[in-house]
């Protein structure tokens, strides 16, 4: 019999044996580093097939992951490790809160990018930040190496593992009409002490998809994600400038059901045109 661990944002964690975890993905959604009370039909399903199909075409092209099967469609099965405390952000283009931080002056374009919304960075940006605060925050390499999550080696492991993910992801998704903006990782730590690709990859979720054929530096784009939800919570419910605390949990729904319906209509085209799969 399977024992509950905890649950995240989206994925429920149960103890399988074997040194295995079940993760159950669920309709659940964050924005903002807050949890809503608003669920998206199909999400999880989404999540895990998507996820699963990219974790097989990585481990086929020598980057290790934690999947282990996929009993059903909106559960997997996982090897048991500690996850590190780091999440990596490998950014293509300025947008986000990359493009708000180069506004504010915190941060420099690489030479030869663009100071445009959405311009493509002239080589690809990988960054960290924290995992387990409430609010993420950006990490230096310095931090990661003085607190012991990663030796100098392992840094620059998952840095190239993280390189050739965004290779593979880029060329799925050019096969798929989008172009990938952004996107981020979790890595963890066997028993052993091997370091393989955990949680999930290559979803709405955690990738900034966009629609290749709208792409126009300057202005906004056309996503296949999370944004259609955030641009709500920004543009009519000011969350850009005044929005719940950080790691809080909405009691009630606030999504109105046009943009409920959209999002998961994205969410299940994006997983078709990734993967060649109907739903």
């Amino acid at each position: 019999m399977m024992h509950y661990l905890r649950s995240g944002k989206v994925k429920d964690l149960y103890d399988a044996g074997n040194r295995c975890i079940l993760m159950v993905f669920t309709d659940r959604l964050s924005s903002h580093d807050v949890m809503l009370a608003d669920q998206i039909p199909c999400k999880g399903e989404v999540l895990c097939r998507l996820s699963a199909y990219c974790f097989e075409l990585f481990e086929r092209s020598g980057v290790p992951t934690h999947l282990v099967e996929v009993p059903d469609p909106d559960k997997m099965l996982v090897e048991a490790s500690e996850v590190i405390p780091v999440e990596v952000l490998c950014r293509n283009y300025v947008y986000g809160t990359y493009w708000k931080r180069f506004q504010q002056g915190t941060v420099r374009l690489p030479e030869g990018t663009e100071s445009i919304l959405a311009a493509q960075l002239s080589r690809p940006i990988i960054e960290y930040t924290t995992k387990f605060e409430a609010k993420d925050r950006p990490l230096e390499d310095e931090e990661i190496l003085v607190n012991r999550w990663l030796s100098p080696a392992e840094l620059s492991w998952v840095r190239s593992m993280t390189a050739r993910v965004n290779e593979l992801l880029c060329g799925m998704a050019e096969k798929a009409g989008f172009i990938v903006a952004d996107f981020k990782l979790e890595y963890a730590r066997q028993k052993d002490g091997r370091i393989i690709l955990a949680d999930e990859a290559g979803t709405p979720d955690g990738c900034r998809f966009w629609e290749a054929s709208r792409y126009q530096p300057g202005r906004l784009q056309d996503s296949f994600d999370k944004q259609v939800v955030r641009d709500y919570l920004e543009r009519v419910l000011g969350w850009d400038k005044h929005q719940p605390d950080p790691g809080s949990r909405l009691q009630e729904p606030i999504l109105p059901d046009e943009i409920v319906t959209k999002t998961s209509e994205r969410y299940i085209e994006a997983f078709e045109r990734l993967t060649g799969l109907g739903f």
